[in-house]
């Protein structure tokens, strides 16, 4: 019995582990803490081969208000893989750091 609820926890960790990791879906917002203020990552193709990191600004509390203008790049990278990592990173900071406390009033950007 020990055996099989050992093997039924080390289960479950490696699939929380596979689902934390597929769930980070490319649509996502990291929202600031007021709610206003919310950044996505996003990944472009130049006509080279490399991809472009760019960063997504929405502002406004819910559907009706909602402006989303592009806020900047991250840099080119090789792979689309490399750009996303980035541009979540730098997201995710936008979010929680920088503009941790903005309402979005003024223009981020």
């Amino acid at each position: 019995m020990k055996i099989i609820i050992s093997f039924l926890q080390k289960a479950s960790d490696v699939l929380a582990h596979c689902s934390a990791v597929l769930g980070q879906n490319d649509n996502d917002w990291f929202t600031n803490r007021t709610g206003h203020l919310s950044f996505r990552p996003e990944v472009i193709r130049n006509g080279q081969g490399q991809f472009i990191a760019t960063i997504a600004c929405r502002t406004g509390c819910n559907s009706r208000d909602w402006k989303v203008q592009g806020f900047g790049t991250c840099g080119q990278w090789r792979s689309a893989r490399q750009a996303m990592k980035a541009a979540r990173i730098m997201a995710r900071d936008l979010a929680l750091y920088r503009y941790r406390f903005s309402d979005g009033a003024k223009n981020v950007a």
